[in-house]
């Protein structure tokens, strides 16, 4: 499934549960702060605004910014449903554990009921679950982000049904760090995620990790 289909499923979709236009979608979401979140990849994305409209139930308000693995949508490929994204909200939005574990929760679940709706498939989303544990410490932060901002590192295991392609139940794992960036006064939630298991050695971590140490904020204080 190419990107450009996979964005205009889930406008379609949410916009169908929110009663919002296409163009209200995209309206809000270049309300973002004047910064650039840079990805030093090659991998294609998007950026949306948070609370996305297939997810009304999260209570974050930001924008977020999307990198797909080249298999993203390929069932076959050892990249299949892996990326990265970044939560960027004010720095009155406190990142704590609880309401990360709620908010990845609420986010996947709606995801999961605006995309299988149109495919006229019950999502059966309360019964998704989404454990969540902090780790001992923060490896592979972010190299430009200030070591006064304290990354803390969570280690995530979703339990859901993989709207887009096999309609399937799946477990997608997850390394999740937030922190808070005085130079743009917001907090960052950066989370890599895979249907393959956590590991040292995996090409598809290595590569996740390595995005994630490349990453950097531009710009001015947010507002």
């Amino acid at each position: 499934m190419k990107l450009s289909r996979l964005i205009l499923q889930i406008v379609i979709s949410a916009t169908a549960i929110s009663n919002l236009s296409a163009a209200d979608v995209i309206a809000a979401a270049s309300d973002a702060p004047d910064t650039t979140l840079v990805f030093n990849t090659t991998w294609k994305g998007e950026r949306i605004q948070l609370p996305p409209p297939f997810a009304p139930a999260m209570k974050l308000k930001g924008t977020e910014e999307i990198r797909f693995a080249p298999g993203m949508f390929d069932a076959g490929s050892a990249t299949f449903f892996s990326y990265a994204f970044v939560f960027s909200v004010s720095k009155d939005q406190a990142l704590t554990e609880e309401i990360i574990q709620r908010e990845i929760l609420a986010y996947y679940r709606g995801l999961s009921e605006s995309i299988l709706k149109r495919k006229n498939v019950n999502a059966d989303a309360d019964k998704f679950t989404f454990k969540l544990q902090q780790a001992k410490e923060a490896a592979g932060t972010p190299e430009k982000v200030a070591a006064s901002a304290k990354a803390v590192q969570y280690h995530g295991e979703l339990n859901w049904t993989e709207p887009f392609v096999t309609a399937k139940p799946q477990v997608l794992y997850f390394e999740i760090q937030s922190w808070a960036d005085p130079a743009t006064s917001r907090n960052y939630l950066f989370v890599c995620t895979s249907p393959k298991p956590r590991g040292d050695a995996d090409a598809t971590w290595m590569e996740l990790r390595n995005i994630r140490r490349s990453f950097e904020v531009k710009g001015s204080s947010g507002k």
